[in-house]
């Protein structure tokens, strides 16, 4: 059985352009991926939290969390700086940020512990309320995009802050 070269043609374009046809069939049906690879859960549409310049062009882990900062807190705290860390070389692009109603000697006391520490005395807005210990993940234009619940795995908040900072760099 010999094929003549236009069917052979034909075959090759049908190959060819079956991946196009099914992803359009796929987008125009709606039909999205059951799973994502975020561990956090994403903030849709961004939420601006004050002023950008504030943010100081670095991605943030912002622990929201009033004060009195307990051992929760303080526990929190360390595992984001440990986070931070972990990054390596791209430790400098990172900073931790305790959001909560600071007692000015209390906040004095865990930037002992953690000298890069910044700390804001404001309600973040256009978040909703949260439970206390959530982090939010902050974009360098002071964007929140991305919150975790108080007992979220830290691992998996850094492994979406590294990938984040993979595609930024490469960007």
């Amino acid at each position: 059985m010999k094929l003549n070269s236009r069917v052979i043609l034909f075959l090759i374009f049908a190959f060819l352009a079956l991946p196009f046809v099914a992803g359009t069939g796929l987008y125009l049906s709606g039909w999205r991926p059951g799973r994502t690879v975020n561990h956090g859960i994403l903030i849709t549409p961004p939420a601006t939290l004050a002023t950008p310049g504030q943010w100081a062009g670095k991605w943030s882990l912002l622990l929201i969390h009033d004060a009195p900062c307990g051992v929760l807190c303080a526990e929190r705290l360390n595992q984001l700086g440990r986070i931070r860390i972990s990054l390596g070389q791209e430790m400098g692009r990172t900073r931790v940020v305790w959001m909560g109603q600071a007692i000015a000697a209390e906040a004095a006391n865990l930037k002992v512990s953690m000298p890069d520490l910044s700390t804001l005395d404001m309600p973040p807005h256009g978040l909703g309320p949260l439970p206390p210990g959530s982090v939010i993940l902050v974009d360098p234009n002071g964007l929140a995009m991305m919150r975790y619940a108080p007992d979220a795995d830290p691992r998996g908040m850094r492994a979406d802050l590294e990938r984040l900072l993979k595609y930024v760099r490469s960007a």
